[in-house]
């Protein structure tokens, strides 16, 4: 049976013209026109006076189109014409000059349209209402792709001169300026030179003694730094000095690390980073500020002599501001990449001491006095409100605007938050975007800092956040989100997919309860969460806290959102300490293995309760209050299966990205080999040939209908056989069985004949479970007849059951082992590289010998992942596993770049032996990888997986 690599996502709802996606064939005529925009700067005139005082600023666009009027100007990376033409464009600055010049004059739109390419930006491109960068007398400026084109606006600068050293590290100088977290390799992340601890630890009031002089003898000790794992944080404090086997931590980081009063505190680090000394795996680097030299370890197949890489320069690529009584109106941003911003904060003496969320205590005494108001101390208190913590900022900013729209674009390759809407940001529209490969959250808006302000137009409010693709974020500040939302107004979040993130998806409201709170009137709706809490625990898949309005009409509605297989402590739907006036009904929650809603009150008396949860679909339906029960709960839930099942198909398919931007989380589609079984006549016979009774309800035909949903099962014998007539004879190469869970045979062997009466035995499965399993000839076979017969089991008390086929593949000659001796890696789920089991390598995992096996060790889930070398289609992927070390669940992922990672498949109740997963749609990728998901732990069926062969089929080169 195929299985699914996710809920089918909405198809049917109805678009309001500004709903219509930004394609590049639409721009035009479905500009998004929010009422919010009609904040106008100053008075307009006649376009022809805008023309005129411009000297051709642009041509206009042909008669007949939607925006006839509105004025265009052209820019391109290597632009340097001074009238901005399609046939002579501009630099990028040269064209907001021109903006800037007509903006207020203009009376019509204005489309700045950027040509295909990079744009390395010297300087942060800064849109000020100010200056005239917004639109005026409610018209508006878009900064959108040309029609195919692909602009990106870079903040990195590309690194060459790359020399091979010794132990296959290279190395190349950098500007003295260097200074950078992150590295880029073809598109990939680096990861910085990181190990295990070095040498025993022992803490001190400032820092630790160790076990040897190892440390001491390292060069550039202070480029150093410890990190930290601690329940939902992750904390980073450098290294100050290293004397014999004194070690002292930087100041104020290892104070404010360990003397929290609220949350959880470091004590000895969990790896050691940013050390020449440490560089020695693959895909490592470190950067030596002093010599202004990079040193890099390329991956097998990387040849740094042609390779693009990118170092970080600039950390804010966009900014957009106004004020209060002028705010930036009417911008609008489709179709653009931002990438490759940069971000140092966390290398100073206050390093990243978390708290939550990527929010961080900064400055002197910060663990004592930052953001602790009256909660620990009445006599000496600290600053208010509650909460009130750094944020990591973003790589593109805006605040003090109105009418925002970004659509269509991407964020990528960013070192600290993706986008950060900040104060007064409202009447937005992010739609259609994506979010991915961000050292911190993908998503921020609002703060911890305006909770109950006076003048409550500073909150974000009346923003639309929806059908964005926000994954593999807070790749390197773990205890980061998907989607943050602070104190916001008003907001919407509705049909995104968040998935593959290390702690929460979307996490709504700030303040515990310990403060009085603006917020009221957010709604989170319709949205699909799946693979949060992947390393970080004490969190879900949507997160809550704090007083969410004055009343349940004006609080916070969770509804229509689909949150399954997470891991980590915490709950599906997390409502946290002080969370009051919450709506949670129409949601699904399963697979997750912890409850699937619950959360924990503060002491003290702080609020915590009004909550109606009702008409949700879930594992447990008694909510895990372990901190003691809310006031006024109102519960009535509906119990499912942890697969999901009894979960209405209409909530399902709503929840995610609605069609016009599915397209956004779909692998690029591969080819399909033909199936010359399909629809052809079969018979269902027990072994003597005489035909098999059937199962209620099944029909023969269900074995070649193309449904892997249905399928035939015999009754009365586990050994039965299904024959299927291929009408003519046909030249195959293999065929594929489909077997549903539980009913599948775990020994069968597959007959050939061209007459239906002499047969030949053309291939034989041992050890199978359910799924779909493929048989490879070893040589072309020609036959007008298939027989699948059933071996085991032939008994009760036998693994599987009577053997039931959900689809027969046959396919010509072709179909090969597409991961059969490619480069395989072992990693752990942060993507570093795994330690090894003894005696076991990763490339084990594709060396066609079922003998041998890759078996990470340390840590219970992990990456098995391989480079096919370049794209091919992939059809079917196969797990080959030992009896005795396993994975009961895992899921697939493919990937063009080895960056941005599609979930084609995930599967369950696997054992050891051979395990085949149908893809739903044929994928084009370059690598594939299978993550663990169960066990997670000790004490689990299956222990830690060990990988005899990880294989996946498609048609031949």
């Amino acid at each position: 049976m195929a299985t699914k690599a996710r809920p089918p996502v909405a198809r049917s709802r109805a678009h309001t013209p500004d709903d219509t996606p930004r394609t590049a064939e639409n721009r035009r005529s479905a500009r998004p026109r929010r009422l919010a925009r009609a904040l106008g700067i100053g008075t307009t005139t006649a376009v022809v006076a805008a023309l005129a005082s411009t000297a051709a600023v642009a041509a206009p666009a042909p008669e007949g189109s939607p925006h006839a009027a509105a004025l265009r100007i052209y820019a391109a990376p290597d632009g340097n014409g001074a009238a901005c033409l399609q046939a002579n464009p501009c630099t990028l600055t040269a064209a907001q000059a021109k903006v800037r010049a007509v903006s207020r004059t203009a009376g019509t739109d204005i489309d700045v349209v950027l040509a295909g390419g990079t744009y390395r930006l010297d300087q942060t491109l800064a849109f000020d209402a100010a200056k005239g960068d917004g639109g005026s007398d409610g018209h508006t400026v878009t900064y959108e792709a040309a029609p195919g084109a692909q602009p990106v606006l870079s903040g990195g600068q590309q690194v060459s001169g790359w020399k091979q050293g010794a132990d296959g590290v290279w190395s190349a100088k950098v500007p003295a300026t260097a200074d950078a977290r992150q590295l880029y390799v073809d598109g990939v992340r680096a990861q910085r030179a990181r190990g295990s601890d070095p040498t025993g630890f022992t803490r001190t009031a400032t820092g630790y003694t160790t076990s040897d002089t190892t440390l001491d003898s390292w060069k550039n000790i202070s480029d150093v730094e410890f990190v930290y794992n601690v329940g939902w944080t992750q904390m980073r404090c450098g290294v100050a000095s290293v004397s014999g086997t004194s070690v002292v931590m930087d100041q104020p980081c290892f104070d404010n690390s360990t003397k929290k009063q609220y949350g959880v505190n470091a004590d000895l680090p969990s790896f050691v980073e940013n050390a020449r000394e440490l560089l020695n795996d693959p895909g490592e680097w470190y950067l030596d500020k002093s010599s202004h030299t990079l040193y890099y370890k390329p991956r097998e197949g990387q040849d740094l002599r042609t390779a693009d890489v990118e170092l970080p320069r600039l950390q804010t690529l966009v900014s957009g501001t106004g004020t209060e009584a002028h705010p930036l109106t009417g911008l609008s941003l489709s179709g653009i990449t931002f990438a490759y911003g940069n971000w140092t904060g966390s290398d100073t003496a206050d390093g990243f001491s978390e708290v939550q969320a990527n929010m961080r205590l900064t400055g002197d005494d910060a663990w004592q006095k930052q953001g602790s108001c009256d909660r620990f101390s009445t006599t000496d208190p600290g600053t208010c409100p509650y909460g009130n913590w750094t944020m990591t900022p973003g790589n593109v900013v805006f605040d003090h605007t109105q009418g925002l729209s970004i659509t269509g674009s991407t964020f990528q390759h960013l070192g600290a938050a993706g986008l950060q809407l900040g104060r007064n940001v409202a009447g937005s529209t992010l739609r259609g975007n994506v979010f991915t490969d961000i050292s911190g959250n993908g998503l921020e808006i609002g703060n911890g800092t305006d909770a109950n302000p006076d003048d409550v137009s500073l909150l974000p409010h009346d923003n639309t956040v929806a059908d964005n693709w926000v994954h593999n974020v807070a790749v390197e500040y773990t205890g980061g989100v998907g989607i943050f939302q602070g104190y916001a107004r008003d907001d919407v979040i509705e049909h995104n997919q968040v998935n593959d993130v290390p702690y929460s998806g979307i996490s709504s409201n700030w303040g515990w309860g310990r403060t009085p709170t603006k917020t009221a009137g957010n709604k989170i709706l319709d949205n699909l969460v799946f693979d949060a809490m992947q390393q970080r625990n004490d969190g879900g898949g949507i997160y809550v806290l704090g007083q969410e309005g004055d009343s349940l009409a004006d609080g916070l509605l969770i509804s229509g959102n689909v949150v399954h297989d997470g891991v980590g402590g915490g709950h599906a739907i997390y409502t946290d300490g002080g969370s009051q006036y919450i709506t949670m009904t129409g949601n699904a929650m399963y697979g997750n293995d912890e409850f699937s809603m619950g959360g924990c009150r503060e002491s003290d008396g702080t609020p915590y309760g009004d909550f109606v949860f009702t008409g949700n679909y879930v594992e447990n339906t008694t909510p895990d209050w372990p901190c003691g029960a809310p006031d006024d709960f109102t519960g009535d839930n509906i119990k499912v299966g942890s697969d999901g099942s009894g979960v209405p198909a209409s909530l399902l398919a709503a929840a995610g990205l609605e069609a016009p931007y599915a397209h956004l989380a779909d692998a690029p589609a591969g080819s399909a080999p033909v199936n010359l079984a399909t629809g052809k006549p079969a018979q269902a016979q027990f072994l003597d040939g005489s035909p098999a009774q059937l199962q209620p309800g099944n029909q023969v035909a269900s074995a070649t209908d193309g449904d892997p949903s249905t399928w035939v099962q015999a009754s009365g014998q586990f050994r039965w056989q299904l024959v299927v007539d291929l009408q003519q004879p046909q030249v195959l190469g293999s065929v594929t069985v489909g077997m549903p869970q539980p009913h599948y045979a775990t020994d069968f062997h597959v007959d050939a004949s061209t007459d239906g009466s002499a047969w030949t035995t053309v291939g034989t499965v041992h050890d199978s479970g359910w799924g779909t399993v493929p048989v490879l000839f070893g040589s072309p076979v020609t036959a007008r007849y298939l027989r699948v017969v059933a071996d085991k089991p032939d008994d009760w008390g036998q693994r599987g059951d009577q053997m039931a086929i959900s689809e027969i593949g046959a396919y010509a000659p072709g179909l090969s082992n597409l991961a059969l001796g490619k480069p395989a890696q072992a990693l752990f789920i942060d993507r570093t590289q795994a330690d090894m089991q003894p005696n076991s390598l990763p490339s084990y995992a594709t060396d066609g010998d079922a003998s041998t096996w890759a078996q990470a060790t340390g840590q219970y889930r992990w990456i098995s992942q391989v480079d096919l070398g370049a794209q091919r289609s992939i059809d079917l992927v196969t797990l080959l596993q030992p009896d005795d070390k396993f994975a009961t669940q895992f899921h697939v992922d493919v990937s063009a770049d080895g960056s941005s990672w599609y979930t084609v498949a995930r599967h369950g109740g696997s054992a050891g032996g051979l395990t085949g997963i149908q893809l739903d749609h044929p994928v084009k990728a370059r690598y594939l990888r299978l993550i663990v998901d169960r066990p997670d732990q000790g004490g689990q069926t299956g222990g830690q997986m060990a990988v005899s062969e990880l294989s996946a089929y498609g048609p031949s080169a």
